[in-house]
């Protein structure tokens, strides 16, 4: 290699000046011994650096700016390519190339798309934030590629700007490519509101395995166009780990998407996900999740921190066959303390006692409505609350709550003493309110309080696993969004609104 064969010539003066290194300054005492010193000394140096550079990258060492003069060898800084694909033209593949990217460098993707099609290299950029080399996407056409035969190929602190509407792709993987690395990148849009990635890394599947994209920050902003879908979307990708990464902006499906083709052994940890963007509450936010993997995904989810405004925290992340864990909170609200809920089950902090709160609606009433459904653990209700939001037909209708347990086949009415509560004609706005207290009927009222302040809710009712309905004497039009708050006999009691 060109580095090796520089540092063994400068090894070699290095040595042939060793004397110098044995005369002491002070018995020479004369200009000539002083400036010999001085040589070595600067000698040390670029050996040093070259040492440094062999032993950390072991392949040649490629430079790339787009500012430089020279002749476009790459060799050096003076000499270095002006895109990145002519480094990796001049990179050999599973020698341990680097291409190092200035941090002033910059180029738009319809001249300078690369394809990373080598194994074993690593496009390192230099800089941190504004300093950071940049890939403007000036068509919506383009897209940068990792390719099939781009087995261990590692992308390091780049910056990705989509400057137009609707750009496809930021990043593609292709199929089979495996062990890739995307860590310490920048995705964002050039104009808020106008430019965006639909799908910012897209890994095609088909055995693109043991992937890791890591501490990246995705930046989106307001989808007012086409509207992005993902910012990773991958299909069959076995052992894909997702760590460390920041999302935030309107999302179509979710920030981390496994479309089709479940993958096995995937990780997902670490990531602070915002469906929407900052602003008032929960009115900015998405009602998608935060994570969405095919049903019979395998792997674990841990420890991420989603922000998005679905109907329960546990639809922040869907994801069937994977090991949730309690450290995934979510939250729709901003402030101190504002009311982030472990997702699938009580969490560290609010223990297994801990009251819960679920939400769903329906757009009619039936003579049998599944409301929530209960699994993985018995819940004591501490009260239902409903609240017609659009009003109900004039036809005459009872209603009462009834759970329709796994085991035993009995079913059980509560909450109204025998007597069902009559809801014909209710306007929007009329509320349903129980207090938990089998012996007391439902009652409505119109006023749009929920509970009245000081109302007892410590009494409740033991609810097995299965099913909570709302049973009806007939079936009438009409709206009505059902809240349930509970508290979890189990640190894998889990509500789900049907």
């Amino acid at each position: 290699m060109r580095k090796f064969c520089f540092f063994l010539v400068l090894l070699s003066l290095a040595w042939l000046c060793v004397p110098a290194y044995a005369t002491k300054i002070g018995a020479a005492n004369d200009s000539t011994a002083i400036a010999a010193v001085q040589v070595d000394v600067d000698l040390i140096k670029i050996l040093s650096s070259d040492v440094l550079a062999t032993q950390k990258i072991g392949g040649d060492v490629f430079y790339v700016n787009s500012n430089a003069s020279g002749s476009a060898t790459g060799f050096d800084w003076t000499n270095a390519e002006l895109i990145i694909e002519a480094a990796i033209a001049d990179c050999t593949a599973d020698a341990g190339d680097w291409i190092i990217v200035h941090p002033a460098h910059a180029e738009t993707a319809s001249t300078g798309t690369f394809d990373a099609d080598k194994a074993g290299v690593t496009i390192w950029g230099l800089g941190n934030g504004t300093d950071m080399p940049t890939i403007s996407y000036d068509t919506s056409t383009d897209t940068c590629l990792i390719g099939a035969d781009g087995d261990g190929v590692l992308v390091h602190g780049i910056k990705f700007i989509a400057t137009v509407t609707a750009v496809a792709k930021a990043i593609v993987v292709e199929a089979g490519c495996t062990d890739f690395v995307i860590e310490n990148c920048i995705f964002e849009n050039e104009t808020s509101t106008t430019d965006e990635f639909i799908d910012t890394i897209y890994i095609t599947g088909t055995a693109s395995d043991r992937g890791i994209i890591r501490n990246n920050r995705f930046l989106g902003d307001v989808g007012a166009n086409a509207g992005p879908k993902s910012s990773i979307n991958f299909i069959d990708c076995d052992y894909l780990q997702i760590i460390g990464n920041e999302f935030s902006g309107d999302i179509g499906d979710a920030h981390i998407f496994n479309e089709t083709t479940a993958s096995n052994y995937v990780t997902i940890k670490d990531n602070r996900i915002m469906c929407g963007f900052i602003g008032a509450d929960s009115t900015n936010l998405d009602t998608t999740p935060g994570i969405s993997l095919v049903a019979t995904t395998t792997g674990w989810i841990l420890n991420n921190f989603i922000v998005t405004n679905v109907a329960t925290p546990d639809l922040a992340i869907v994801a069937a066959d994977c090991y949730v864990d309690r450290s995934n909170t979510y939250t729709e609200t901003q402030g101190p303390f504002s009311g982030s809920v472990s997702i699938g089950g009580a969490g560290a902090n609010d223990g297994a006692s801990g009251l819960r709160c679920a939400e769903v609606t329906i757009a009619s009433v039936a003579t049998v409505t599944n409301l929530f459904q209960v699994t993985g653990g018995p819940i004591i209700i501490r009260d239902i609350v409903g609240v017609v939001t659009t009003d109900i037909v004039a036809t005459g209708c009872l209603i009462n709550y009834n759970i329709d347990p796994i085991e035993p086949a009995t079913d059980t009415v509560f909450g109204t003493d025998g007597t069902a509560l009559e809801i014909n004609g209710d306007a929007a706005g009329t509320v349903y309110t129980w207090d938990g207290v089998v012996a007391t009927d439902l009652t409505e009222t119109t006023t749009g309080v929920l509970l009245t302040q000081g109302t007892d809710v410590s009494n409740g009712i033991l609810c097995p696993q299965g099913m909570i309905e709302l049973a009806a004497t007939a079936t009438n039009a009409g709206v009505i969004k059902f809240y349930i708050v509970y508290s979890p006999l189990s640190p894998l009691s889990k509500v789900t609104p049907q």
